[in-house]
């Protein structure tokens, strides 16, 4: 395998691994299902990474895609559906519980960590990319959280990067509001933006990913980066973030929903409550570990309420688009309970 071969099309090893030249190579090589994440893959992935913190002959791990339209379209969460359906509710968390100590790992990870984000990047590919050391996207790059459509959460320690975004000329400020923006609405951003944030660190060109990877493991990240890096256009979420920081940084959810109706109209009542008061949180932690198990404790709450299978039916598998939610409002959840649900948190399995 290299980064310039095509993994074998019969192949159902959905991750593939090699160590060469010091590096450690991983291939996201799910291609038809844009390398949706199978519990599989968490376990993998971990292993792999575990395997090679401590391996002298590896000196930074390299991730990319085997597919040309994605780099990661999130986790499989039809699977953890079918898994609630079948009242197999521990079994579901335990899926979380991987995934998320799949993105700790990543974040705590002693060597540099390249993730190579061309195409679409939703979910918890980005929870297998943003935590990376070495960020990489490209002008076709598509990120996204979209959780709230289908009845969950933003997750993957989203709740520890999304209230810490921040625009160039104002590195180091967060904006809380614009997290939410892009928390409650699962808006889509750019590959420019990305980088304008601080969710990325380089834009190359779309056609530069495989020689760029070739000249990770010839080169190593810094001269291969420092090479391919080009100049983002303009990020139009920078042109608009005084409207977003004024729609969004009201002090109340409610408040929110009636300044942009036109962007959450349709989400779950229950997870726009859940990702507003979980992202209160992640604000104020001091961890994406702590952030990670609030998620958890969170995660094996909503999967158990009715929203998460009927949005998970709407959306993925019946695809009409058209859930029936268990409360009309955001006004109408308790609130008071969710937060009651945030006050304990699971450990990883680390």
């Amino acid at each position: 395998m290299t980064h310039t071969a095509a993994p074998p099309a019969d192949t159902d090893q959905h991750v593939l691994a090699e160590v060469r030249n010091g590096t450690g190579h991983l291939v996201l090589n799910r291609p038809r299902q844009l390398n949706a994440l199978t519990a599989q893959m968490y376990h993998d992935l971990k292993a792999a990474l575990d395997a090679w913190q401590d391996d002298d002959a590896v000196r930074h791990v390299l991730v990319t895609s085997a597919s040309a339209k994605a780099w990661c379209a999130g986790g499989d969460i039809r699977q953890v559906r079918d898994a609630v359906r079948e009242d197999q509710l521990e079994a579901a968390t335990q899926v979380f519980a991987v995934e998320y100590a799949l993105d700790c790992l990543i974040a705590d990870y002693p060597k540099p960590y390249v993730a190579l984000m061309n195409g679409i990047c939703m979910g918890g590919g980005m929870g297998i990319s943003v935590h990376g050391s070495h960020r990489v996207v490209g002008g076709s790059t598509v990120m996204a959280m979209p959780e709230t459509k289908i009845g969950f959460f933003t997750d993957i320690g989203a709740s520890w990067f999304l209230p810490r975004v921040s625009r160039p000329d104002r590195r180091g400020e967060p904006s809380l509001a614009v997290g939410r923006w892009l928390a409650l609405g699962g808006q889509r951003i750019s590959g420019a933006d990305a980088v304008a944030l601080g969710l990325a660190d380089v834009l190359v060109a779309d056609g530069d990913f495989p020689d760029l990877a070739a000249a990770v493991v010839e080169e190593g990240p810094a001269e291969a980066l420092a090479r391919f890096a080009r100049e983002p256009e303009p990020s139009p979420v920078v042109a608009r973030w005084e409207e977003i920081e004024d729609r969004y940084g009201a002090p109340t959810l409610q408040e929110i929903v009636a300044a942009a109706p036109e962007d959450l109209t349709g989400m779950s009542p229950s997870s726009l409550v859940r990702t507003f008061e979980l992202l209160e949180r992640g604000a104020a932690d001091d961890s994406v570990r702590s952030c990670l198990e609030r998620e958890l404790r969170l995660a094996a709450d909503t999967i158990a309420r009715p929203d998460f299978a009927e949005g998970v039916r709407a959306v993925l598998v019946d695809k009409d688009n058209a859930p029936v939610w268990e409360h009309a409002s955001v006004a109408d959840v308790d609130a008071d309970a969710v937060r009651a649900v945030l006050d304990e948190k699971l450990p990883l399995p680390l």
